[in-house]
């Protein structure tokens, strides 16, 4: 179970997150919206631990998230809007690049993701010559490949075409239904009936909504 507790962020002294709290079980997918600037991103690198709270907690299994006693790099896949790729290395060589341990993974093991992730005829292609959409699949298969248990993700369907939003996806519900827990921000309506939660963060404060609200109720709550 994932838990985060009474989390706060400022920027010299604009607060963006304002006591935020909430909890994930095995399973769980979390999609969070709101508007542009409202402080989306900054939460989720709080969870990632990319950005440390001005207060708060974040825990896994009832023990800090981000602390000597865990190793949240395999727990935690951070893909965040930004391409985080290095666009003169080749697909495979990324992916390698990324990969935590070796010894843990086995190859047959991330040949299939990659199969499942449209990438094996791409593997010897460099990543500056790939589509958005297609950077944005090695990105996800860069931090599934560790076999995380939260997997964390920055609107990771903008602006991609539907094949692409498909594959994607189809891999974000096949991680869940094998107990993993996704936390993911969107803008899109037809995003909304993946979640198990639907959230929308308001002036620093996160509070469920009814997924299934029409688009101007769920305006109203912006």
């Amino acid at each position: 179970m994932l838990q985060a507790e009474h989390i706060s962020f400022s920027y010299q002294k604009k607060q963006v997150l304002r006591d935020v709290s909430f909890t994930a079980k095995e399973g769980d997918f979390i999609g969070i919206i709101g508007k542009n600037g409202c402080g989306k991103s900054t939460l989720l690198s709080v969870l990632a631990g990319v950005r440390k709270p001005a207060s708060g907690s974040v825990l896994f299994q009832g023990t800090p998230l981000y602390s000597k006693k865990s190793d949240p790099a395999k727990l935690v896949g951070y893909v965040p809007q930004l391409n985080p790729l290095l666009p003169e290395l080749s697909v495979r060589d990324n992916l390698k690049l990324w990969l935590r341990d070796t010894k843990a993974v086995s190859a047959e093991e991330t040949k299939a993701l990659y199969q499942k992730m449209g990438l094996t005829d791409y593997l010897s292609v460099s990543v500056a010559k790939l589509s958005e959409g297609m950077k944005k699949r090695v990105s996800i298969a860069s931090v599934l490949q560790n076999q995380p248990k939260i997997l964390i993700l920055d609107e990771p369907s903008a602006t991609l075409d539907l094949p692409c939003k498909e594959v994607i996806h189809e891999q974000l519900l096949s991680f869940t239904k094998n107990g993993g827990i996704v936390l993911f921000t969107t803008h899109e309506e037809a995003e909304f009936s993946l979640c198990t939660t639907l959230s929308v963060l308001k002036e620093g404060i996160l509070q469920n909504v009814d997924k299934s609200a029409d688009n101007k109720t769920l305006i109203q709550q912006f």
